[in-house]
């Protein structure tokens, strides 16, 4: 019993000792559940219809709305006018095109058993009260994570695509052309759209470490808060190059906005004595 009268939390502890075998077959068996269920979705999803007359699978409607809202039609240049026109570099490049679509529909659908089976494996090992953390922190990671992926899907990518497109105009006949390779694009959308969505993660590992006490609260304080504050907008500029800094400004202030909360939600939340 603890001083103020209240039973201390105990660590779950199994009926009988295990091998560790025992743990890594179990984790075994849980990914090889999501491995299969991402092959099924992999196959099954992506030739769900989005209309059946005519049959448009979601396989070719997913690519085409991800293209449709990140990549213009038309940019200006100078005061002209020019022309995006999409291409496809090599003959395979549509197959390849469907395979990626593919999988990454297959990645989104199995990602929440994914996290699912992850926790149950780990469950057993953690206190009542770390428990109730991670099911309060995985929520919100969740929402941070489909924040900043929305945020380089609606800001970032479109502003750094027009600039790319700007400095790869050439004269066709009597018009202003860029050309945009479809495979290039869909696979730097799906790189800045996950890698932004994990930047957004780190304010969850920041709030655990100072809650911990493994970083001190006074982090981002004074310099060490300006100069964070400065590789955020240096960061955010390398991201989105686009020359009017939106894309930068969009990325950077909430970034470290939801990091100076988190320090002081973690320092709130710190246990005393640490």
């Amino acid at each position: 019993m603890s001083s103020n009268g209240e039973a201390e939390e105990e660590k779950p502890q199994p009926e009988e000792e295990v091998d560790v075998w025992f743990h890594v077959e179990e984790l075994i068996v849980r990914l090889r559940k999501v491995a299969v269920f991402f092959i099924a979705s992999s196959i099954i999803v992506p030739l769900i219809p989005v209309s059946l007359s005519p049959y448009r699978p979601l396989i070719t409607v997913f690519p085409q709305m991800v293209i449709d809202s990140i990549v213009p039609t038309t940019i200006s240049v100078w005061g002209y006018e020019v022309e995006v026109r999409l291409v496809q570099t090599s003959p395979f490049a549509g197959l390849a095109l469907l395979v990626k679509t593919a999988l990454l529909i297959g990645l989104l659908t199995t990602s929440p058993l994914l996290a699912y089976e992850l926790y149950a494996f780990v469950r057993p090992a953690l206190y009542p009260h770390e428990d109730r953390l991670v099911r309060t922190l995985g929520p919100i990671s969740v929402i941070l994570f489909l924040f900043g992926a929305v945020l380089a899907f609606k800001i970032i990518l479109p502003l750094g695509f027009a600039l790319s497109f700007a400095t790869s105009v050439m004269l066709l006949g009597d018009k202003l052309v860029a050309f945009a390779d479809v495979n290039s694009i869909l696979q730097t959308a799906i790189l800045v759209i996950v890698g932004v969505g994990l930047l957004y993660e780190t304010p969850i590992l920041l709030y655990a470490a100072v809650r911990a006490g493994v970083v001190s609260p006074n982090v981002l304080s004074g310099d060490k808060g300006r100069m964070l504050f400065l590789g955020i907008m240096a960061l955010g500029a390398i991201v989105s190059p686009d020359g009017t800094g939106i894309g930068m400004i969009a990325l950077s202030l909430p970034l470290f906005a939801a990091l100076k909360a988190a320090v002081w939600l973690g320092a709130r939340g710190r246990p005393k004595g640490i």
